[in-house]
């Protein structure tokens, strides 16, 4: 099931085949996360709008919440990436548990914030039975954080190490066993009470404890001699890695949860047209953001090993396969919405604005093609602090106020407000093109193999 040893000498080029060889496990799961995510709205839609509407709310949170540690974790994804194409072993295996370390922590921080929960979804704009459902559901989901980041930093891990698949089969496992759980739990089949919303979250946790437990197995299973306790001098390199794509992270979303306010305002049913929409652009960006998710490994690996060379022509692999096949979805959003929203059963209403987003999200899916794809390369060179730069410039300085302007000012609503995706991501991708193409996101030095700790992490990009 697992390989037993995902270390592997770097190839001597970087083209689409070495692109895909570690993309396709990524879209395979982030498929299955995407397509359980969906398949829980389609579940809770059977309840009605307003309980769709309060699932987009209280995730907005959660995601906010979660934000910069998992920015921080993916320093742990980066640095392994790095130490692995330095050829250092040992260093690699003790990131791991720095990783589930830090993702304990993380978890039992978010766990803390549920006396929180209910107040923080009234000053995003819910209220009556949308605040009495989002509540329910975030608090629940809260209560399992301490799990869902340690799945999410072993899935670091493995991926930084090279091995998409280990991840792959656990994720594709926690999903399948989601959808499952939340048709019964969520609506009461058989013996089971009909739970609704409480049941949607309750069945997420019970899906990523089974997901966490089978990396926990593949993770304990190799016999590596390394000490299960914490490195302080690994845990601050690789929190310093992170820490600027979590603040990224975190400011973006903190813009995000703005911007869903903006749409609750909008009324119920530009609200539900966003959930359903994102939901079905999500599942289409997938094999984009593995695309780039595996341009960001190969690119760690080129860069531990002093090969830069290597790391450009990840770049130009991820970037050709991301486009193209951003633009082929693009085409299904343009001709064929009606079949893509009516999966959900959206009421007549909601379905009118769905299909508005959908045309929008056509354009918006090949220009975050290309930022995505760029972002992780800069991010896996060690050149984070730049991309957090520009990345809090599009988020707040255009997003927001575009996304407000058209929605309220305009009278456009939700398609207004997506407007102001394109228009970020449109800056993201110019931006970030630049950056690749002037050389400056590979520094200053090249990378030592000697020393098992300072390696290219700790050359400073050049800003």
């Amino acid at each position: 099931m697992f390989p037993r040893d995902a270390h592997r000498a770097l190839p001597e080029r970087v083209g689409v085949r070495e692109v895909l060889d570690l993309a396709w496990p990524v879209v395979v799961s982030m498929l299955s996360f995407s397509l359980m995510a969906a398949a829980d709205v389609a579940i809770v839609g059977q309840l009605g709008t307003e309980p769709l509407a309060s699932i987009g709310m209280a995730l907005t949170l959660w995601y906010l919440l979660r934000a910069w540690p998992f920015g921080v974790i993916s320093g742990v994804r980066v640095l392994t990436a790095q130490r692995m194409g330095a050829g250092d072993r040992d260093t690699v295996e003790r990131l791991g548990w720095q990783g589930l370390w830090l993702a304990i922590a993380f978890g039992v921080l978010q766990a803390a914030f549920i006396p929180l929960a209910r107040p923080a979804l009234g000053w995003m704009g819910a209220e009556g039975a949308i605040l009495d459902m989002a509540s329910t559901f975030l608090v629940i989901r809260l209560a399992a954080a301490p799990v869902e980041m340690a799945l999410l930093a072993l899935t670091a891990w493995f991926q930084g190490r090279g091995d998409t698949r280990t991840p792959m089969v656990a994720n594709v496992a926690a999903n399948v066993a989601n959808v499952a759980l939340a048709a019964v739990l969520v609506l009461g089949i058989g013996p089971f009470p009909r739970l609704e919303m409480a049941g949607a979250a309750l069945a997420t946790n019970l899906a990523t404890s089974l997901g966490l437990a089978v990396l926990l197995v593949a993770f304990v299973r190799r016999p590596t001699g390394v000490a299960p306790r914490p490195t302080w001098d690994l845990v601050r390199r690789a929190v310093g890695l992170g820490s600027a794509l979590g603040l990224d992270d975190l400011l973006d979303l903190a813009s995000y949860t703005l911007f869903v306010a903006v749409l609750a305002a909008a009324g119920p049913i530009h609200l539900a047209a966003h959930v359903l929409s994102l939901r079905i652009n999500n599942v289409s960006a997938l094999p984009g953001y593995a695309l780039a998710n595996a341009t960001g490994v190969l690119v760690g690996h080129a860069v531990g090993a002093g090969r830069f060379d290597l790391a450009r022509q990840a770049v130009r692999s991820g970037l050709a396969l991301a486009v193209g096949l951003m633009a082929a979805a693009a085409v299904v959003f343009l001709a064929a919405p009606g079949l893509l929203l009516g999966v959900f059963g959206a009421e007549p209403e909601v379905f009118e604005v769905g299909r508005r987003l959908l045309a929008i999200a056509a354009v918006f899916q090949i220009l975050d093609a290309v930022a995505t794809v760029l972002y992780f390369a800069l991010a896996s060179a060690g050149d984070s602090r730049f991309a957090l730069r520009v990345s809090v410039l599009a988020s707040w300085g255009l997003r927001l106020p575009v996304a407000y302007a058209l929605a309220h000012g305009a009278g456009l609503g939700a398609p207004g407000a997506w407007v102001g995706f394109v228009v970020q991501v449109g800056l993201l991708a110019a931006v970030f093109s630049w950056r690749v193409r002037s050389g400056g996101w590979l520094g200053n030095a090249e990378p030592t193999r000697a020393d098992p700790i300072a390696g290219p992490e700790a050359v400073p990009a050049r800003a």
